[in-house]
């Protein structure tokens, strides 16, 4: 968001009547598909992306089409039920492409999970260090949502003492299951101690993970909510981490990654199920620093920025290798995609538009007839399209990307449309500005 917030009791009401206008809007649009939508359309909603993706298995896979088609089916089905349950679960928690493309991650990483058991069980080769900490945090993050599960379905775990048996099960699960050899615990200190820089690193990010705690003490006693600026404190901190991780240690920014998800996931649940003695401090927290798309029940911008950062770097086959120089120069671009439209490009846009936005994209569209409310101004945008292709260049400068005039022309395009999107999405942009620039980059 481009706006400044204010503590002024007026402009905080109408941040609490936009808010819940977002929340609302979120909510319609599913229920019109639920009870507006005719049947017909709602069967070809069920049956095409189930026959789209059989003929991916078959084309991509290779594998039969009896098979083909059971697999297909069976993602589809499971992918629309768990949809349907997390849009009227947590009712104004998600707008229709946030909740689609949050299932869609957690259905991809599931199956990929199933199948990739034999190979874990059965594995006979020694693994690359890159190879075993993919295991542990596949391992871990499956443990993670078996716990949530058992937390949405029963509530005994809710009770203090019950949730930290749980956690302290979890942590157990985690760090002994029997998934590497050695235990994960132990294969996790001999990767850190083989590099020293490794150790130094970890220091660092507990130093930064203590100006955050900082950051957010000092911001609660303060009355009303965190002004846009304030908030992109936080997109600094991640591109400290992140930057140099990428460059230098990307196997350990890997783990790292995975270790900060499960975290952010604790803390969450431990302000939404009310665990003392955290659950005070923790909701006080969120009330500074919500902004209107963090309407339901969950705080999803934190977990959507910590996500958008990671996300090229989790989905991209083997990121962190780097035998070959040239290819790993070309995908840096793919790799940054959440750290260039984040935290430089958004945080840009957000800076300069608070303070100097004065041509608001409403206003444009008004002069071509076209409606949208979308209060983002000219200059932000401008400034995102700077301040990413600012920072490719310096990457480029420093020897780590090699441009050339077509990888140049494709980066602009991906820019100026990830900077569009941000000017007119009212979805959460910290999720589905790295997505688009990470896809139409990878054409390269």
């Amino acid at each position: 968001m481009e706006n400044e917030n204010s503590d002024t009791p007026a402009e905080s009401s109408e941040e609490d009547e936009h808010q819940r206008n977002f929340r609302c809007r979120k909510w319609t649009a599913f229920t019109r598909y639920s009870f507006e939508t005719s049947l017909l359309l709602k069967l070809v909603v069920a049956f095409v992306p189930g026959l789209f993706t059989t003929l991916l298995y078959k084309v991509l896979l290779q594998l039969s089409w009896s098979y083909g088609l059971f697999l297909g089916f069976v993602t589809t089905f499971c992918y629309q039920n768990t949809y349907i349950r997390v849009m009227r679960g947590f009712p104004g928690s998600f707008s229709l492409g946030e909740a689609a493309v949050l299932v869609q991650g957690l259905m991809l990483f599931l199956f990929n999970t199933m199948l990739k058991v034999p190979n874990i069980v059965n594995a006979t080769k020694v693994r690359s260090d890159f190879e075993q900490l993919n295991v542990i945090m596949m391992c871990a993050l499956s443990y993670l949502f078996a716990v949530c599960w058992l937390l949405a379905v029963a509530n005994v775990f809710r009770m203090k003492i019950y949730f930290y048996i749980l956690m302290l099960l979890l942590a157990i699960g985690v760090t002994c299951t029997p998934i590497t050899k050695p235990i994960p615990i132990i294969a996790l200190l001999k990767f850190i101690r083989k590099d020293e820089v490794r150790i130094k690193i970890i220091m660092f990010y507990v130093a930064l993970v203590a100006l955050t705690v900082v950051i957010v003490w000092w911001r609660t006693q303060s009355q009303g909510k965190a002004s846009t600026r304030v908030r992109k404190l936080f997109h600094l901190l991640i591109v400290i981490v992140y930057v140099p991780g990428l460059l230098y240690q990307c196997d350990f920014l890997y783990i790292a990654s995975g270790v900060a998800l499960a975290l952010i996931t604790f803390f969450e649940l431990v302000r939404i199920c009310n665990i003392p003695p955290l659950d005070v401090h923790l909701r006080n927290a969120f009330a500074s620093f919500s902004d209107e798309k963090d309407a339901g029940v969950f705080a999803l911008t934190p977990f959507c920025l910590l996500i958008g950062c990671s996300l090229p770097l989790w989905i991209s086959p083997c990121p962190c290798y780097q035998d070959n120089t040239s290819s790993y120069t070309n995908r840096i671009v793919p790799l940054f995609s959440g750290i260039l439209t984040i935290g430089f490009g958004d945080t840009a846009a957000s800076v300069i538009g608070s303070k100097f936005g004065r041509i608001k994209w409403s206003i444009i569209y008004k002069c071509i007839k076209f409606i949208t409310d979308s209060k983002k101004s000219l200059e932000g945008t401008l400034a995102f399209v700077l301040a990413t292709l600012s920072s490719i260049l310096c990457l480029n400068c420093f020897g780590f990307t090699n441009l050339t005039l077509f990888k140049s022309f494709v980066i602009a395009v991906a820019t100026i449309a990830t900077a569009l999107v941000e000017a007119n999405t009212d979805q959460i942009d910290n999720l589905t500005l790295p997505i688009i620039f990470y896809t139409i980059v990878n054409i390269i």
